[in-house]
């Protein structure tokens, strides 16, 4: 791997993003062992091999901030994941899926001192007819995985809802979230963790439009703010959503989530400033919740 030179140049860009993620409106609660669980989506613009050096050192410096990331739009070839994976401290694991629409992956990067991985890993597919083996299948298959933090048991979905013919998109939102709205219904020895998080980019323009509907008609909860937060490098959309099942009783929302804004402290010396080209289009969008309540913990065992 090639290391820039200007590493003066680096190192104070990394100390004002330290800065942003410190103190502030931007700034990032503390990770706590077995106290808070602080999770992450970030849709990483045609995350490839072709990142440079510079770029995954920021990236790095940002998700270790958060205990578990849920990572879209990771292209076919791993060699750009391997590295970060390789810049990030501790011991960070890292799932990934197989190819799905447009030569995409996804992954979940987690630091597996806060956070277990407990055995589920896997597409989300849709029922198809059996004599004629058609149906609706999402253009990219969301991926799911069933992780344990403290007493917490908890499933993450993450999705990339495709941006096309507008009644494709309302449907594969409205689809999807009936789906993990029925997941979560069921008993939990037949089915995933019945704690389910759907995190990612829903490409969801703005609160109250047809495809923001389209999830939250199936009783989605989420942090009031991502009704209006701006999530793209353009502040211009509402594209990523932080979202858990009703039926997940047992999720407790700390009440801090927010966006990290690096374009305001990286690549000035760039036209254009801020990353786009070099990072992503979009903001790493992250939540916290409470993880290490005992009556929490004896809910999930009667619910069992």
């Amino acid at each position: 791997m090639t290391v820039p030179q200007d590493t003066k140049l680096i190192a104070r860009e990394r100390r004002r993003l330290m800065k942003l993620m410190d103190k502030g409106g931007f700034a990032v609660p503390s990770r706590q062992v077995d106290v808070n669980l602080i999770i992450a989506t970030w849709n990483i613009q045609n995350f490839s091999e072709k990142k440079t050096w510079r770029a995954l050192k920021y990236m790095a410096d940002i998700i270790e901030r958060f205990d578990i990331v849920a990572v879209q739009e990771i292209k076919t070839d791993l060699r750009g994941l391997a590295k970060l994976q390789e810049i990030l401290p501790g011991k960070y694991r890292v799932l990934v899926s197989d190819v799905t629409g447009n030569n995409e992956r996804f992954a979940f990067i987690y630091d597996e001192r806060t956070v277990e991985a407990t055995g589920l890993a896997s597409d989300i597919a849709l029922d198809v007819r059996s004599a004629d083996h058609e149906g609706f299948q999402l253009h990219r298959m969301p991926y799911c995985a069933s992780f344990k933090a403290g007493r917490f048991d908890f499933t993450l979905v993450s999705v990339h809802i495709f941006d096309s013919k507008a009644s494709f998109k309302e449907r594969e939102i409205d689809v999807l979230a009936g789906r993990i709205d029925k997941m979560s219904k069921t008993p939990k020895a037949k089915v995933v963790d019945q704690d389910l998080f759907v995190v990612g980019d829903f490409n969801i323009k703005k609160d109250g439009d047809r495809f923001f509907n389209a999830l939250v008609k199936h009783g989605f909860q989420m942090p009031p703010i991502l009704k209006t937060l701006k999530t793209n490098l353009l502040r211009t959309g509402t594209y990523d959503k932080i979202v858990w099942a009703a039926k997940a009783a047992d999720i407790k929302f700390a009440g801090r989530c927010n966006i990290v804004p690096f374009n305001q402290v990286l690549y000035q010396d760039a036209r254009p400033k801020g990353g786009k080209r070099q990072i992503s289009d979009h903001l790493p969008l992250w939540a916290e919740f409470e993880i290490n309540i005992l009556t929490q913990h004896l809910e999930q065992l009667l619910n069992r």
